[in-house]
């Protein structure tokens, strides 16, 4: 539904206003950094694991490197399991089957550059509807099966970090019904089983209208047997049949008292289009 490409219109603006920004995939995909690339964002050089200038840093993560950060900031062990043979196997059997390692070896990586990182903010491209809410919901999760020791340990300044004011979740939708419906249910689990506060909710890809002049030059095309004429047509049928799902967008935000950010689609420069959406309500 393009969250990724919203994570990096985010960055992009943090780091054009002049912000220090750390931009994180959740799931080591390299997308997030390419849409940053094409849109022109400047994330040379390198900062530890992560590629970077000094305005935007890219971190991928996947749950190996997660684990191996984790052992050596908080178990002290200088040297990562996924060099250790037998051992990985052992690391990598508890982190699938354990409920919340996972989650919580991708969040504690995050949540440790949020507490000592040296950013001005910090993006995530989460994973998609279902997944995110196991990702916010880790600490709680871990805590029921792992009461005692140095993992359960960061159960509590996760959760702070998690329930601070300065965390909060961008809902991305397509208008149409389905993405619509799949965000009012990721709205409503949120609120129900997390501390993470919501920021905005993002009508992402649509069509921009043609306005007054364009359906009047529309008219006159099909009038004169234009060949544009069919797709003059077509962009002003897109541009009403997506209103209806924008409006449902709209009072799905307003319910919950929430900001629209409306994204037109522009195939060119959508991260463009999406710190252009963010600036007109004022973002």
């Amino acid at each position: 539904m393009g969250k990724t490409t919203v994570a990096a219109g985010l960055a992009r603006l943090a780091a054009e206003r002049g912000r220090r920004v750390l931009a994180v995939e959740a799931v080591a995909s390299g997308h997030l950094e390419a849409a940053l690339s094409e849109s022109g964002s400047d994330n040379r050089g390198t900062v530890g694991n992560t590629t970077g200038s000094a305005s935007i840093t890219v971190l991928a993560l996947d749950t190996q490197q997660a684990l191996d950060e984790y052992v050596k900031i908080y178990l002290k062990i200088p040297i990562a399991p996924s060099s250790l043979g037998p051992l990985a196997r052992i690391f990598d059997f508890v982190s699938a089957a354990a409920p919340g390692v996972r989650e919580i070896l991708t969040v504690g990586k995050i949540g440790y550059e949020a507490k000592y990182g040296s950013w001005d903010e910090i993006v995530v491209d989460a994973p998609a509807t279902g997944h995110v809410v196991e990702l916010l919901t880790a600490p709680e999760s871990l805590a029921t099966i792992a009461a005692t020791g140095p993992l359960a340990g960061q159960t509590g300044w996760l959760r702070e970090v998690l329930a601070a004011p300065t965390t909060g979740v961008v809902v991305v939708s397509l208008p149409e019904e389905l993405p619509i419906a799949e965000s009012a249910e990721l709205i409503g689990r949120l609120r129900d089983e997390t501390d993470v506060g919501l920021r905005a909710v993002v009508a992402n890809r649509v069509p921009a209208g043609i306005g007054d002049e364009g359906r009047a030059e529309t008219r006159r095309l099909v009038d004169g047997g234009h060949p544009l004429a069919p797709l003059a047509v077509a962009a002003g049928e897109r541009h009403d049949q997506a209103r209806p799902f924008v409006d449902q967008l709209e009072s799905l935000a307003d319910r919950e008292g929430l900001p629209l950010i409306v994204v037109h689609d522009r195939p060119r420069d959508p991260v463009g289009a999406v710190v252009d959406g963010w600036r007109e309500v004022g973002r």
